[in-house]
Order: structure tokens, then sequence, then C-alpha cells
């Protein structure tokens, strides 16, 4: 039973936050509607079944009040002393949008106005009528209590409209930083028109190991007919941090979708998955990484529902646990009736460094159609003795024998980055999370 102080605090800022809105915005109506729905529900407890392997209120003491120890960067420049990682997209002239502590940085962005295919805005300033159609319509459908936390409490985020562009595929790069102690809310839309091409890649990381951050995130996805989009998350958060995401996509027909998450670090991390298979032909992959230490909880959601016939689904997730960490995954693949020659696959391994870590592995099918391949399998274990006395045998070092025993079980997830050049700007953090195991533990 979640603790009546969290539950209560956050229903009072969330009424506060609603009650100072502008009645003549845009989003209040939809603001409107996703309290109304929050103050029924509440947030969710064990009671709930996805939620059933986290407690929220274990978690979240108390909302985290708002400091300004570190100011935001007066221009570009001073921010990539901070991040090399930056160093690398400046040179890219890729577009590069940054957000710190929920908030868009236009003067650390790189926006080139001359890209007519793409068109960003920022949903605190004047939102797009598509874009307010698209979050009308997921929030219509929608009965998730996070989501409607994020629906109350949105104060900024990208709006990213891109259009097919034959010369080449476009980039898009979301920094997002956390810089100071608070509760920060954000939301982006993404509208991939048909025939468009990108790649849009996220970086989420917290600028320093004493914040104390909550947050919520939404990204809705809306992929028109015949289109490519490649969408790699890293995030790497401190060990206070509580992360909500949620990530929402509607796919047209032939279309390929791969996504594909690198996590670390956080006190809760929750990560929720929701792709609709709604037009034939589409092929969609959802992959990911998650390393974990010292107290970490990563609860990983995916549901996946297959609307339309010929559509293929893979889900791939690798996970390392060390310490008292605690791993949660949960995927539900549904297949309609209509959704005849669904190809769908589903797998899950977990590598355990420590007696006392945790991985809960919950995969589902759902299937109403008779003419299907679909599949799940889990594993759970820890570093084969066999296979390190075979490289001890050889010569190998015991601590580099198991790092290359870890790297190995990780490099397969990996192959499901599509995008090459991606993993060639994000070759360090390939290289430093591929190290982070040292004398058998993570070094997170």
């Amino acid at each position: 039973m979640l603790k009546k102080d969290i539950s209560q605090e956050l229903q009072s800022y969330c009424r506060e936050y609603f009650f100072s809105q502008d009645k003549n915005s845009k989003l209040y109506n939809i603001r409107l509607g996703a309290y109304e729905l929050f103050k029924i529900n509440g947030l969710p407890n064990s009671k709930d079944e996805n939620w059933k392997y986290t407690n929220i209120s274990q978690k979240i003491d108390t909302i985290p009040e708002y400091s300004n120890n570190l100011p935001v960067p007066l221009n570009i420049n001073n921010f990539i002393n901070n991040f090399d990682i930056m160093k690398k997209l400046k040179e890219t002239n890729d577009t590069v949008l940054v957000f710190m502590d929920g908030s868009l940085q236009r003067q650390l962005s790189i926006i080139d106005p001359n890209k007519k295919n793409i068109e960003i805005s920022s949903l605190n300033e004047d939102v797009p009528d598509w874009a307010l159609e698209i979050i009308s319509d997921k929030h219509s459908e929608n009965s998730d209590q996070i989501f409607d936390i994020n629906t109350i409490l949105m104060q900024d985020g990208a709006l990213i409209n891109i259009k097919q562009n034959k010369e080449k595929v476009d980039n898009v790069y979301i920094v997002h930083v956390g810089n100071n102690n608070g509760f920060f809310n954000y939301r982006h839309v993404i509208n991939i028109e048909q025939g468009a091409r990108a790649n849009i890649i996220e970086l989420k990381i917290s600028n320093r190991i004493d914040i104390n951050a909550l947050y919520t995130s939404s990204i809705i996805w809306k992929l028109a007919d015949n289109c490519i989009v490649n969408n790699v998350k890293y995030q790497s958060h401190n060990q206070l941090t509580v992360g909500f995401n949620q990530q929402y996509a509607d796919i047209g027909n032939n279309v390929e979708f791969n996504s594909f998450t690198i996590s670390s670090g956080s006190k809760l991390l929750r990560e929720y998955r929701s792709i609709n298979c709604n037009g034939s032909g589409s092929d969609v992959s959802i992959s990911g990484i998650n390393l974990l230490d010292g107290d970490s909880h990563i609860d990983t959601f995916l549901l996946v529902k297959h609307i339309a016939p010929n559509t293929t689904s893979r889900e791939k997730y690798k996970s390392i646990l060390n310490d008292r960490s605690r791993g949660v995954f949960q995927g539900n693949i549904i297949v309609d009736p209509e959704a005849q020659k669904t190809l769908a696959k589903q797998s899950i391994d977990a590598l355990i460094l420590s007696d006392k870590a945790e991985h809960d592995a919950k995969p589902e099918l759902e299937i109403y159609a008779d003419d299907v391949q679909c599949g799940h399998g889990a594993t759970t274990g820890q570093i084969s003795e066999d296979s390190l006395f075979y490289l001890k045998s050889r010569g190998i070092p015991e601590e580099e024998a198991k790092t290359l025993l870890v790297q190995a079980f990780l490099l397969e997830a990996l192959d499901e980055v599509k995008d090459k050049n991606t993993i060639l700007i994000f070759s360090d953090v390939m290289k430093n999370i591929l190290n982070r195991v040292s004398k058998g533990s993570l070094n997170v």
C-alpha cells in the first residue's frame, strides 16, 4: 500500500500546478482531462498487475524541492566543456536540442533554420495543430496514471515534424541534463511524415552525483507509411534520481522502427513502451541494455500490439545486475484477430553478479489469430564457470576473463542498433559500457 504522504503530496502538487495554468491555453482541456483521471486513480501500487514488482513508495519519500546551485551555461561552448560527447555533435552539423532541468535551452541547442524538411518548436511556445492533435488522440486512449501526471505537469518538450528528405537521413539529438534538485516533467511529440528517414538520439545524464531529481518523460511518436526511423537512447543517472519514461508509437504501413535503450544508475527507473503496429508490412525492433548496481531498480515494461496483418516485432533485452540491485522485465505481445501472418519474438536475458541482486521476468503472449509465429524466452544466470576456466587456462587473468564474458553477453544486444553512424558517434559511450565490469562488479 502506498504511503499516504507521497500520494497526497503528488495530488496536491498536481492540483496547484493545474490551477495555475492559463485557461486559454491550447493544452488546458487536455490537462483538465488528465487531472480528473488522476484525482480518481491516484498513483499505481503493487495491487496493479503492471506494478507488482515495483513499489513507488519505497523509492520516493517526498517531492524534491528545486535548487538553483548550478546555473544554466550562457552559451554552447561553455556547455561543451562539461560534456565531451557534445564536441562530436557540434561537428556533425546535425540538429541538437538541449534541455536542462526539463526546459529547452535554445542558446545551447543547434538548430539550422535552413533545414526546410525539419520543423521544430517547443511545447512551451505556440503548439502547432498537428502536435495538439497527436497529444489529444493519445490522451483519449490512455489510462496510465504516470501518463496522466506527465500530462498535467508537462512543462516543456520538443515538437518535431520530419518531412521526406531524398538527399540524406536526418539526425536529431535530444540531450537532457539534470542540473539541479527538483521535480521535472517534459513531453516530446515526433511526427515522421510519409517516406521520411530519421535517426532520433536521446541522451539523459546527471550533471552531479548528488542531484536529487524526480522526473516524468513522455514521447509520442506517429510514423506515417514507408518511413524508416532509428531511435537510440542513452541514460546514465546517479543513484538518487527517480525517473518515469514513457514511449508511445503508432506505426503505419511498411515502416521500419528500431528503438534501442541503454540504461544505468537511478534509484528507480521505470521504462514503459507501448507500440501499435497499425499498418501492414511494418517491422519493429525494441531492445536494450540495463546496467544495475548499488540499490538501483530498473523496471522495463513493453507492450506491442499487432493490429494489422504481416507485421514483425522483436524484443531483446540484456541486463547485468550487481550488489543489491533489482531488475524487472514485463513484456506483453498482443496479436489481434486481423493480424494474421504476424511474426513476434521476445528474448530477455539477465546476468547476475551478486547473490543479493534480483531479476524478475514476466513475458506474455496474447494471440487471437491462428496463422502466426510467436515465441518468448527468458534466462537468468551467472558467469559460466566453465567459460571462465577455459579463458583462464589460456593464460587470461580472471578479471580480464570476466570482462570478456560480460562484453560477449552485451554485444548481441548492440547488434540491434541498425544505424552504424550512431554507434560511431557513441563510440566512447559504448566503450565505457563494455568496460563497466571490473573485478566482477559494475562501476556505474
